[in-house]
């Protein structure tokens, strides 16, 4: 049972009457729990169970009472993140990115643990990225697509979308997937590609090589996935930018990759400042 007094009970509350007018497919007592939890984690500014347990405001006899309610809520698997979430992303994305305008979606992997890793698909607002989706998957590689598409396919499909991607994820089928769905997109390429492009073979590594900076309706091996393709070396830079994307390279195209940035940032946060 939830507390009926206390310095933070308040903004639980409030809270949970924001959670009760959304679509997010929790029940009564799942929005509570999610309140009272997502209410300890602002104020503790951690994700330490013991320490949200410790202020959580549930009437319970002891802390190791809390610390099991946190502990169960978060094992619960009838809460699925991306339904919750759809309680939100429609409206955050027709609020920011009204006007025709462009909404800027990363994506990108970090670890987590030995074990784990993280999918995070976020949304750019100024330098930084707000979560959008995610999945946390038990391995040490890059993960696919068949975990990449649930995650993308919950964007609100209305709205205009610029998809930005690191080269773990530079695949045929995430380029198709973006122009199935009429998105733009930046998604950097491994330098061991094969391109096919106006009846020759050549590998993504060997355009800066050669000259080939901005390439148009280039074969990606042999997928039939037809994309435009710009390589940029950078001075002081090791490694080129080879971006694939659905329209006429330019260097400035080139390098609206940089925005991705903006999910590490969010990275470190949830990683070395506790939030």
């Amino acid at each position: 049972m939830r507390k009926t007094y206390g310095g933070i009970l308040h903004l639980a509350a409030v809270i949970e009457d924001d959670l009760d007018g959304r679509d997010t497919g929790l029940s009564k007592p799942q929005r509570i729990g999610l309140a009272d939890i997502t209410t300890s984690v602002l104020t503790c500014r951690s994700i330490n169970t013991s320490e949200l347990a410790s202020i959580l405001p549930r009437k319970v006899k002891s802390d190791e009472n809390r610390y099991r309610y946190i502990n169960r809520w978060l094992a619960n698997d009838k809460i699925k993140p991306l339904r919750v979430m759809m309680g939100f992303i429609p409206e955050l994305l027709e609020s920011l990115y009204d006007h025709n305008k462009t909404a800027v979606l990363m994506m990108d992997q970090s670890k987590i643990s030995e074990e784990f890793e993280c999918l995070m698909v976020s949304m750019r607002i100024g330098d930084r990225a707000l979560p959008v989706g995610w999945r946390v998957i038990k391995t040490k590689e890059s993960i696919g697509f068949d975990i990449q598409k649930p995650l993308l396919e919950e964007v609100h499909k209305g709205m205009q979308v610029l998809l930005l991607a690191d080269r773990f994820y530079g695949t045929s089928a995430l380029i198709s997937f973006c122009q199935n769905f009429h998105w733009q997109y930046r998604i950097r390429l491994k330098g061991n590609l094969i391109l096919k492009h106006q009846g020759g073979e050549i590998t993504t590594k060997e355009l800066i090589k050669n000259n080939l900076h901005f390439l148009e309706n280039a074969t990606l091996s042999e997928s039939g996935v037809t994309t435009c393709v710009g390589a940029l070396q950078e001075e002081g830079h090791k490694e080129p930018w080879i971006i694939a994307m659905e329209c006429k390279p330019t260097k400035g195209r080139i390098l609206d990759y940089g925005m991705l940035w903006g999910i590490e940032a969010l990275f470190s946060d949830l990683k070395t400042r506790g939030f």
